[in-house]
């Protein structure tokens, strides 16, 4: 039986997938110590958060549309 022809966006949900959890896991890492970053620090880290959670569901939601 032939190979199926691979899916571009299932390699490119993979291949984002693992830095994007490192990326989420780092900042809520960071943002453990909230208290010790000055205010400016955490707005931006809360940002990151937010855009990276936005990006993982966008790729959960691709899985489900594929």
């Amino acid at each position: 039986m032939a190979d199926r022809p691979s899916d571009p966006f299932r390699q490119l949900r993979h291949d984002l997938a693992n830095p994007l959890a490192a990326l989420l896991a780092e900042t809520q890492l960071l943002l453990l110590n909230a208290n010790r970053l000055d205010p400016e620090t955490v707005d931006s880290l809360h940002e990151i958060e937010s855009l990276a959670r936005r990006m993982r569901d966008i790729l959960a939601a691709s899985r489900l549309t594929a």
